[in-house]
């Protein structure tokens, strides 16, 4: 089964003993989303994932699920300083991407534009998308509108209406009737291509 950043963020904060309460207090977020967030029914921000990263002393892009598919699982040969300088000890293990993203059920699309940047998503990353046609609200989609024009962004379904939104205050959302709308899948990884 596939783990989901709140996965990652549920047990690290468990980890550390720190309630969700007071962690979404530090980030600064309610705690009902970042409750949310942990179960999977919700997207973290940039800013709040970085803050998060902070307090939990973990890699943000560990948590965006920065994997794709591979034919060969990397190896990790070891461990490096980004701080203090430790012995460098090779100690080869092997990191199977394929375990965590189901090719079968996960495809790879190149991001183009700066829609969803305050999600972490830049232009040229390659996210990951678990094949589906229905979304929960909040869940950021590939979304295809009226059969051709496919776009990732955030869902939002009310009555018999769609709002696509984007992650970029520049931006503004988009309004469609439902029966224009298909899901195509839900996002839950992203491979990171260019430093920004």
């Amino acid at each position: 089964m596939t783990r989901h950043v709140g996965d990652l963020i549920r047990e690290a904060r468990q980890a550390r003993g720190i309630s969700l309460r007071a962690l979404a207090t530090q980030i600064g977020i309610h705690f009902s989303h970042l409750s949310k967030i942990e179960n999977g029914k919700d997207q973290i921000g940039r800013k709040a994932l970085e803050r998060l990263a902070e307090i939990l002393e973990i890699d943000p892009g560990l948590m965006l699920g920065e994997a794709g598919h591979q034919e060969r699982p990397f190896r990790v040969l070891g461990n490096v300083a980004a701080g203090v300088p430790i012995d460098a000890i090779e100690n080869v293990e092997t990191f199977d991407l394929t375990r965590v993203f189901d090719p079968q059920d996960h495809f790879l699309l190149r991001v183009q534009g700066q829609s969803m940047i305050q999600d972490g998503i830049n232009d040229q990353d390659l996210a990951i998308i678990r094949h589906a046609r229905t979304a929960d609200n909040g869940e950021t989609v590939v979304a295809v509108v009226d059969g051709a024009e496919a776009t990732l962004k955030r869902y939002r379904r009310v009555g018999s209406t769609v709002t696509l939104i984007p992650a970029n205050d520049q931006m503004t959302e988009m309004v469609y009737a439902a029966s224009r709308i298909e899901i195509c899948g839900i996002l839950v990884g992203l491979v990171r291509t260019e430093m920004q």
